[in-house]
């Protein structure tokens, strides 16, 4: 049995599409400001033999490949990241300009995108928190320790592994992990990691990169986290394609989504019998007369002294005649 339910109202769902684009914005303008300077360092310098992360091109035999440093480990990453193919012959650039904003080499364009979707991104984020602290939404999505014990069966629910959903209420344990980890750690981190590379703000807040280690180390924080947001979008829509992706989809659109409702059997209240009318018992004097009162009961009875007595003054032969009869 399914019933329409009026899920998400207007700003729940202006706030969220606007998020989604902000966030896709954010992450290709920040790939073309990280193919500026593709290596991550840790601390407040960043030299060159230092970095832990490197993405770049070298020459070998007349051919360009691409090849990603990590941790002292070299990868040939060809065809993904390093070396581009274009329309003159292979290029050098860290990630392609398929998922980067703008797709050509723009540094400055890059930052521009990326900061004005930025406040875009923040002021969206605190209506949408206010919003929700203030019609006590919030706490329907913050992850306790209760939800943590049904982790690993709501894992097994979206794994096809088990047949019902252990959730509770309006959010599962996974999604309300999710969410709080979105709302508590990545976007403050975020937010603060990206102030701290800013030296404008590093004069008047100098202590904000000094939190992080480092200008490089505010730097490589921001790019880890940026894939946090990706990995995060993963498991969302991942969710979505796994428990309906058009009921999801027109519940985020229109607000309306299609609930499954158990059916209910109604069970019939019992009809009382009504009690059997109690036959009169018939006395032996005639029809139509009850039992006898007690007392006149009573006034019937023979004591045992008077039936002695009886039998004294009447004997009976054994054919059943007195003697006075014989006489």
């Amino acid at each position: 049995m399914e019933s329409l339910v009026y899920r998400h109202n207007r700003i729940t769902r202006l706030t969220h599409w606007i998020n989604a684009v902000a966030l896709l914005v954010l992450f290709m303008s920040g790939l073309q400001i990280f193919n500026a300077f593709p290596e991550l360092h840790w601390g407040s310098k960043a030299e060159p033999d230092e970095a832990f992360f490197s993405i770049a091109a070298t020459s070998e035999d007349a051919e360009v490949r691409g090849y990603t440093h990590l941790f002292g480990l070299k990868f040939d990453t060809t065809g993904l990241l390093g070396v581009q193919n274009t329309a003159t012959g292979p290029s050098p650039r860290a990630f392609p300009s398929w998922i980067t904003i703008p797709g050509y080499f723009w540094l400055a364009g890059g930052r521009r995108w990326h900061f004005f979707f930025g406040w875009i991104f923040t002021i969206n984020g605190v209506l949408y928190f206010l919003y929700n602290v203030l019609n006590g939404h919030m706490r329907k999505f913050l992850f306790t320790l209760k939800d943590a014990i049904q982790v690993p069966a709501m894992i097994a629910y979206y794994l096809r592994l088990r047949r019902e959903s252990p959730q509770k209420g309006e959010y599962n344990p996974l999604q309300k992990m999710a969410y709080t980890s979105v709302f508590v750690i990545l976007t403050p981190l975020v937010l603060l990691s990206g102030l701290a590379m800013s030296p404008q703000l590093d004069i008047a807040f100098n202590w904000l990169p000094a939190a992080f280690a480092g200008r490089q180390s505010a730097r490589t924080v921001h790019f880890i986290l940026a894939f946090g947001f990706l990995f995060f979008t993963f498991g969302h829509v991942f969710m979505v394609l796994t428990t309906g992706f058009l009921n999801n989809m027109r519940s985020m659109v229109t607000g309306w989504h299609n609930d499954k409702i158990a059916p209910t059997i109604e069970v019939a209240p019992e009809t009382p019998v009504a009690p059997s009318p109690t036959a009169p018992s018939l006395s032996i004097e005639g029809e139509g007369k009850g039992e006898e009162e007690p007392e006149n009961m009573a006034s019937h009875q023979t004591s045992e002294p008077e039936l002695k007595a009886d039998a004294q003054e009447n004997p009976k032969d054994e054919g059943g005649v007195n003697e006075k009869s014989k006489s």
